[in-house]
């Protein structure tokens, strides 16, 4: 196999310093971005003016929800767009200073399969730079023992240690953070200069360590971070397809985006880190999100960080759906945990930019649940109110507010033309990802609840940590399904419930909607569990109770969309002028007629024409 050499990172025939980042959007690329943040901007403009000088706003308090929801909606991509249009990757040769040591560790918990580790550590063996291979094992077998005395890869193991299986951080007891400590403590510091992490499941490419290695040039930089791609198991779980597609861009352009002047963020343990610059901050942060916590001290402490955009590894995305619901509840949890502890403490210590940042990405999981949810509360709570928070017409609406929907779009194709999500493929449109988006926000305000809770009690949670390889599984839990049951029977109640609307009339097609998607959503996590997954069956009464409260909401649903719908949809068609939906016909009263015997209105999609237009 052939070894990568070192390099000097001063050019020998002028004794300039050779760049190492290269920024990605440059010559005509660089003006295509620019012509579409004009034209975005441009978009967003004519839809606030509209929506601030010709909406009439009837309550204060329902006219602020609105705003801020629709500001969450529109406004929310300049972050990305001013961050993208900085993005830089790592570039040159391995430039870090000759005699360098270097290791790559892999961790494993008691619960991952060994043959899980043995497919990692043998592509971390086939690295081509020279270091030394490591397993951070909580409690190695005798097998796994012999195996790496054969491989030649060094051990690491906390077992009989109680120092590092404490109940808090540092160095505690069932998770990641605890079984690092331990090697770096005894190994990581004192012999190496440079150690890469990996997750036990991601198997790095040829290349990887290379890439990893690179930015280390500059010796500001104390960590690397890597686009974590879950995409190995992504054929047989649409979980992992889910969260895979949404954090495509996340992974790859934002990321290097990072580079331009920001903080790249390690997600996941794989990452690699200057032993000098992690023994300076203490060691590993605290946290499930122990990734996120080793970034915000690194940058308090004045070391930069860069994203190794083209250094990939696959790992396995969650194997079910209540797998993918528990780590959106723990890192959450863990992230809300991280800004309510530690972020006050280290928050003075940074630049005004990444300020923002950290806040930011922090603030990220409560904000995006409580967007969501309001989007859920929002057609119940007109409906029961009984008039409009903002009065428009909805094509007025559509009409002003796709075009930035247009382009925004067009600008997400656009970056992932340019070969920086990762994976490169990854999908704007798919179903996975709509419902992943629809899914995930119950658990992320239950992790955020929760993370209120243990500040202010001072408890803690066990984590659990996520089943690799594939055996039998239990059915769909039903506490996590009754949320999603739950929404849906609530969105439909006040469509039900609900007499007399007049001007909020449209709001029952955006409650009827919501409760359609909850349920397809509950049909689509049993049915795709029971599909991908080897189910065992433990109790005769689950199939019944399921069966049973699926059918009584798609009845509830479907008979309330029967009632209602039409009244909605004529709602929502009105101020368009050149189509129409409905026709109004309507009789003579007398004898035996009358009430909505009077008045007829007939479903008839078309164009209006202009005998009809002065009709209708």
């Amino acid at each position: 196999m052939t070894r990568r050499e070192f390099h000097s990172a001063i050019d020998g025939d002028n004794g300039e310093r050779e760049p190492l980042l290269a920024p990605i959007f440059t010559g005509r690329k660089r003006v295509e971005y620019v012509v579409g943040i004009i034209l975005w901007a441009l978009a967003i403009t004519y839809f606030w003016q509209w929506w601030f000088i010709s909406a009439k706003h009837n309550h204060l308090l329902g006219s602020i929800l609105v705003t801020a929801l629709l500001a969450w909606i529109t406004i929310l991509p300049l972050y990305f767009i001013t961050i993208f249009f900085h993005a830089a990757r790592p570039t040159g040769p391995l430039r870090i200073p000759a005699g360098s040591r270097v290791a790559m560790v892999v961790t494993k918990a008691p619960s991952e399969p060994f043959e899980v580790v043995a497919e990692t550590l043998r592509a971390m063996l086939a690295q081509d730079v020279p270091h030394d291979t490591w397993l951070a094992d909580e409690d190695p077998s005798p097998s796994t023992l012999a195996w790496c005395r054969e491989h030649g890869v060094f051990v690491s193991t906390r077992k009989g240690r109680a120092d590092y299986h404490r109940q808090t951080w540092p160095r505690r007891t069932r998770c990641k953070e605890g079984n690092l400590a331990f090697f770096y403590d005894h190994y990581g510091y004192e012999r190496y200069d440079f150690v890469s992490q990996l997750d036990a499941d991601h198997v790095p490419e040829p290349g990887y360590l290379f890439n990893m290695l690179r930015p280390f040039a500059d010796p500001a930089v104390g960590y690397v971070s890597a686009p974590s791609i879950c995409d190995r198991n992504a054929h047989e779980s649409w979980s992992a397809r889910g969260r895979l597609y949404v954090e495509a861009s996340m992974h790859g352009s934002l990321q290097a985006g990072y580079n331009g002047g920001f903080a790249p963020v390690c997600i996941g343990s794989h990452y690699a880190v200057r032993t000098a610059a992690l023994k300076e901050i203490g060691g590993l942060g605290p946290e499930l999100a122990e990734d996120h916590s080793t970034t915000l001290f690194m940058n308090a402490h004045g070391w930069r960080g860069v994203h190794a955009l083209d250094a990939i590894a696959h790992g396995d995305g969650p194997r079910t759906f209540a797998d993918l619901v528990t780590q959106e509840f723990q890192w959450s949890r863990s992230l809300v945990m991280i800004l309510l502890q530690y972020t006050p403490k280290l928050i003075g210590r940074l630049p005004l930019r990444l300020k923002i940042q950290f806040l930011f990405s922090q603030l990220w999981y409560p904000l995006y649940a409580f967007f969501l949810a309001l989007t859920f509360v929002l057609p119940i709570a007109i409906l029961a109110y009984g008039d409009n928070f903002v009065s428009v017409t909805y094509p007025a609406f559509l009409m002003h507010f796709m075009p930035q929907s247009l382009v925004i779009l067009a600008l997400a194709f656009w970056w992932r033309s340019s070969k920086t999500f990762r994976p490169v493929d990854g999908r704007i449109f798919s179903w996975e990802a709509m419902l992943f988006l629809l899914a995930r926000w119950p658990w992320v305000l239950a992790g955020t609840f929760a993370a209120f809770r243990d500040w202010l009690t001072g408890s803690f949670v066990d984590f659990r940590v996520t089943p690799k390889g594939s055996s039998e599984v239990d059915p769909v839990p039903l506490r996590v399904i009754a949320p999603y049951a739950l929404i849906s029977g609530l969105s439909i109640l006040p469509v039900l419930l609900v007499s007399g609307a007049d001007q909020t009339r449209g709001f029952f097609i955006f409650a009827i909607i919501n409760a359609c998607f909850y349920l397809f959503l509950m049909a689509m996590i049993v049915i795709q569990h029971t599909r991908e997954n080897h189910v065992r069956m433990t109790s005769r009464l689950y199939r019944p109770a399921m069966a049973c409260s699926f059918t009584a909401l798609v009845a509830l649903t479907g008979f309330t969309t029967v009632e209602r719908g039409r009244d909605g949809i004529e709602a929502l068609s009105w101020g368009t002028k050149s189509f129409t939906v409905f026709d109004d016909r309507f009789s003579v009263a007398g004898a035996g007629v009358g009430g909505r015997d009077v008045h007829r209105t007939i479903f008839n999609p078309r164009w209006r024409t202009n005998t009809a237009s002065g009709t209708n």
